[in-house]
């Protein structure tokens, strides 16, 4: 990381290290050169209901997602929060995580086929991207050779392109709801078939980089599945899927309902 402390306002992954009658302490994944307690969470910031016992809420090897409210380098005091991390967010920022465990791990295999220091890969590239998942993408869309203008060795920068174009995929999230759809005009059924064909087209051009599948459940139940790039995307379509749906059917006599999954 750029600096040694992380900025308020900024999210970051916390593994809880204890739990007082207080709150609760925290290391903070890449600034774990803080220490195992460098982040604290107040029992009022632990969640937006009142908490009667900490423990339900938090145990000492919990994984979590927080937000930086206070940070006192002078006297190395961090205070931050859980309750103020939207879900969308925090469901973004663990899958940032998994990613950017899995382009270690890509980086991990090269090395070791290379005989070359992992270290330095890592450092090289974080500096250049801050990220070694994006690192790793745009290795993908591009050859070897963008590896290599980075001072890293040919033969390290061969293996990786290799590896990120067979085993790293662009980052897709699904997102689940459930339409309930009832339509009571008299020919309802071909409303509703002509409603799903043209509705898939509308969709695709409006979301260019998202996908839907809607499914029969029983009627008049109906499964929506949204493939998008991220969870901010995916969140975006959902509300404008029922909008969309809403204004096609305007005038028609329909009842409609949405649930989230």
């Amino acid at each position: 990381m750029d600096s040694k402390f992380p900025a308020v306002g900024e999210l970051v992954i916390g593994n809880c290290s204890k739990v007082t009658p207080h709150g609760a302490y925290f290391e903070i994944f890449d600034y774990q050169s803080l220490g195992p307690e460098a982040g604290f969470v107040h029992i009022s910031e632990l969640s937006r209901t009142w908490v009667r016992n900490i423990r339900s809420q938090v145990r000492e090897g919990q994984r979590v997602v927080a937000k930086i409210l206070r940070v006192d380098e002078r006297r190395g005091e961090i205070d931050m929060s859980i309750r103020r991390v939207s879900e969308p967010q925090r469901r973004s920022k663990m899958t940032d995580l998994k990613l950017e465990n899995r382009a270690r791990g890509i980086i991990a295999i090269a090395c070791e086929k290379t005989d070359s220091k992992l270290e330095s890969i890592e450092k090289t590239l974080l500096a250049e991207y801050g990220s070694i998942y994006e690192a790793l993408l745009t290795l993908r869309e591009k050859d070897a050779k963008f590896l290599i203008e980075m001072n890293i060795p040919a033969d390290v920068s061969g293996v990786l392109y290799d590896l990120a174009v067979k085993e790293l995929q662009p980052p897709t999230v699904r997102l689940q709801g459930i339409l309930n759809l009832t339509c009571y005009e008299s020919d309802g059924s071909v409303v509703l078939s002509e409603f799903f064909t043209k509705y898939a087209k509308l969709f695709k051009k409006k979301h260019k980089e998202s996908d839907l599948a809607i499914q029969v459940i029983s009627p008049p139940l109906y499964r929506c599945t949204i493939e998008s790039p991220d969870w901010k995307a995916a969140e975006s379509d959902w509300k404008g899927i029922q909008k969309e749906i809403h204004d096609y059917f305007r005038s028609v006599d329909v009842e409609i309902s949405f649930e989230r999954k």
